[in-house]
């Protein structure tokens, strides 16, 4: 397989659900960290290596940090892809002293380059709902048949989809997120009955 060949697969097969929740917007979203656990094992089955990096940039008395995302194939000719994303730094940030304005721009920009890498759509996060509550549970699905968890109400409380999610793992014999109906169905065959 030529870098292509194995960023197709890298993408096709990465998994990065939201796991990460603000309280104050009130939406999921995903980090950088959560994106890099989830690719680093298929970065080792692809025999690849991610390499990212930032640069900071000036421009008219503003400065951004340049990150690049770079996927390099070690099995073959050290062929390798490259993908930038820039954030800029705040004049100040109220809380943050300088290293922190800085690292938080890396942060962002080194995000955007493993999404734009890794083909991530980012569509339903924070930064593009301007803080309105996400409904995306997609990352939030039976792992059986495929649908969506969804948020309810029971007893004047509410529970978010990952909280369905979560309840619906810990039900699993097998510690899978499955909906009522397949969990019946998993049951039943790990019991050893015919349906």
């Amino acid at each position: 397989m030529n870098i292509y060949e194995k960023l197709l697969e890298i993408q096709n097969e990465l998994k990065a659900p939201k796991s990460q929740y603000n309280k104050f917007g009130k939406y999921y979203y995903r980090n950088c960290e959560d994106i890099l656990e989830a690719v680093k094992p298929l970065c080792k089955k692809h025999k690849v290596v991610l390499i990212i990096t930032d640069d900071i940039e000036s421009n008219s008395e503003r400065y951004y940090v340049k990150a690049t995302a770079k996927l390099v194939d070690i099995e073959k000719d050290n062929s390798e892809i490259s993908v930038n994303a820039y954030a800029r730094e705040e004049e100040n940030k109220k809380g943050m002293d300088g290293s922190q304005v800085t690292g938080s721009s890396s942060s962002y920009a080194r995000k955007y380059a493993l999404n734009g890498l890794f083909n991530i759509d980012d569509t339903k996060d924070s930064d593009t709902t301007n803080n309105e509550k996400s409904n995306d549970n997609t990352d939030y699905i039976c792992c059986d048949c495929k649908k969506a968890f969804n948020a309810v109400e029971r007893d004047g409380k509410t529970y978010t989809a990952e909280d369905i999610y979560n309840m619906a793992k810990k039900k699993s014999p097998d510690g899978k997120a499955r909906c009522k109906t397949c969990r019946a169905k998993f049951k039943s065959k790990e019991n050893g009955i015919n349906e």
